[in-house]
């Protein structure tokens, strides 16, 4: 997987915390074109957990072309130079500065955000701010950062 595949998975895992886990082999089951969800035979002993949401999965599907979106248009440039930077002060306030800056120059962006924000808040039943998909993005790069770095956080 690639660190652009990882970072997006880590979102796509923090805008539907449900498929946390399953993001990154979703996604490239997404990207190879693949059923999200394989079948299996009824006498298959494999440790599978049983049903997916199928809503949940149609979600994922549906954010997976926009998360590649904001990501192509400058986002993921920030998050790397965010994740490469070496100084000890990284703090998320510092992410989500350059984040919303970024949207704020890119309106295309900033769409594609709101378009984000309207499908999360369309499943939560309740309005998702753009800013809290940025919030979102966000804590998604602080936990890859936090891996990379051997667990440790700023």
């Amino acid at each position: 997987m690639t660190r652009e595949d990882t970072i997006t998975a880590a979102i796509l895992g923090e805008l539907i915390p449900e498929l946390e886990y399953a993001a990154p082999l979703l996604l490239e089951r997404s990207d190879r074109g693949d059923p999200l969800v394989g079948t299996t035979s009824p006498t298959d002993l494999g440790f599978e957990t049983g049903a997916v949401d199928s809503v949940l999965l149609e979600l994922f599907k549906s954010l997976v072309p926009y998360m590649k979106t904001v990501m192509s248009w400058g986002m993921l440039r920030v998050i790397q130079e965010w994740l490469s930077s070496q100084r000890e002060s990284r703090h998320n306030a510092e992410l989500l500065a350059m984040l919303n800056g970024l949207i704020v120059e890119n309106a295309r962006l900033r769409e594609t955000v709101e378009r984000v924000a309207e499908l999360l808040g369309r499943r939560e039943g309740v309005p998702v701010s753009a800013e809290g998909v940025v919030q979102a993005i966000a804590a998604a790069t602080y936990r890859v950062g936090s891996t990379d770095s051997g667990g440790e956080g700023a």
